[in-house]
């Protein structure tokens, strides 16, 4: 019952803001927003709900700037939907997209209660507890995916405004909340009172899954034996943990290296060549990663992302490296993805081992536009299809941990 109320209210809050595509009958260059319907045998993925929440938000932020040309009183606006709704929506699903994965059930609160903080919720303790003893990597996961969903829809962002997709006027907001709201996060480690001090409800029912996401996370990545309780407070963290907790928060500054903080999309390397970085900090469910993106634009047609990561658990860093050719238009009608990542990852995902195991991905997205009509404000309607086959080994976004085949679809509209 739980999945089916939440599915059906992500279904209505997609369409609603779908609507607004024909609300907004305007002039402006053409875009293209994509939004996932089936992705692979899963259910409301973290993928699927950052990709579609970000074409809505595209679409809402767009549209707000044709119909309030007052630049203050359009921020205040965008800054309050954000933070009151978008931030905390997308952070909760990512979250709860993991507990869906493993078949249990949860009901999503978005929204921040008298005590300053969004649930998800509906899920009894012995489950948890089943899932901690029988398989750590999702249990470390379920805590750090909300994170995980901040930062790849900050990814997401980088790569439509670099390849020139949506401008940086449309997307500032979204993204200076979302790199500056991982980046608080960590905040409350440095400095514990900005983190309410929350008791955990008598109703297991009414208990927020993890309590804090990320002490938490250290917490029982160090002591998964531990007696299990949910809200960590940080004085619940020994020394050592403590120390691995703060180490966590001074990396995620590195978010903010990237010149399209300052609204610089790109650079100008060579003659019909331009191209930009950026330089991140995630959690994965054996530790942490930093990551090096480099986004290569040439003649306006070839879009190239190539990006390194290094993977640490606590005692060893492992390699990782992908690249993909991003939306190359073949016609007018006819654009094609293609992606590759390979990875060296801790041998069952283990924060304590130093044995490694090599995995990967490789992926192939076609996007058809079946209806054309320069004619109307709705200039096209397509359906895009994408491919995938995974090895066993963490991928942000990706839902199964564990090695996946699948494929995915959904509609793609340009005005």
């Amino acid at each position: 019952m739980f999945k089916v109320i939440t599915k059906n209210l992500k279904t209505k809050f997609n369409i609603c803001f779908i609507l607004l595509l024909y609300l907004s009958n305007t002039h402006s260059q053409q875009k293209i927003y994509e939004f996932t319907i089936y992705d692979g045998s899963e259910s409301s993925t973290m993928n699927q709900f950052s990709k579609n929440y970000l074409s809505s938000y595209r679409i809402f932020s767009r549209t707000l700037d044709e119909l309030i040309p007052n630049k203050k009183i359009n921020m205040i606006v965008k800054l309050s939907s954000i933070s009151l709704f978008g931030l905390p929506f997308t952070h909760e699903e990512g979250h709860r997209s993991v507990l869906t994965h493993k078949g249990i059930g949860s009901i999503s609160q978005p929204f921040f209660n008298s005590k300053g903080a969004a649930y998800v919720k509906g899920v009894r303790d012995n489950e948890l507890i089943k899932l901690r003893n029988t398989d750590l990597p999702n249990f470390a996961r379920l805590h750090s995916a909300g994170l995980e969903s901040d930062y790849m829809i900050a990814n997401r962002i980088e790569e439509l405004i670099v390849f020139e997709e949506e401008s940086y006027k449309v997307l500032k907001e979204e993204y200076l909340l979302r790199k500056f709201g991982i980046i608080s996060y960590h905040l409350t480690t440095l400095i514990p009172s900005l983190s309410p001090n929350i008791k955990e409800e008598d109703n297991e029912l009414k208990r927020d899954i993890v309590g804090h996401d990320i002490w938490g996370f250290v917490r029982y990545l160090h002591r998964p034996n531990m007696p299990f309780y949910r809200y960590t407070q940080f004085d619940d963290l020994t020394n050592i943990e403590k120390k691995y907790a703060k180490g966590l928060a001074f990396k995620s500054f590195t978010n903010l290296l990237s010149p399209i903080l300052l609204g610089k999309s790109s650079f100008d390397i060579y003659p019909d060549l331009k191209g930009n970085f950026s330089i991140g900090h995630s959690l994965s469910p054996f530790g942490d990663y930093f990551e090096q993106n480099f986004y290569l634009f040439y003649k306006n047609k070839y879009k190239i992302i190539f990006y390194i990561r290094e993977f640490m658990n606590r005692d060893k860093t492992f390699l990782a490296s992908g690249v993909k050719l991003h939306n190359y238009k073949w016609s007018k009608k006819v654009a094609t993805s293609f992606g590759l990542d390979i990875w060296n990852q801790p041998d069952n995902l283990s924060f304590t081992t130093t044995n490694n195991k090599l995995g990967g991905n490789i992926y192939l997205k076609l996007n058809h536009f079946t209806y054309q009509n320069k004619g109307n404000f709705i200039k096209g309607i397509g359906l895009f299809t994408e491919i995938f086959y995974k090895t066993d080994g963490f991928l942000p976004e990706f839902a199964s941990l564990e090695s996946d085949f699948g494929l995915r679809f959904g509609l793609s509209i340009s005005y």
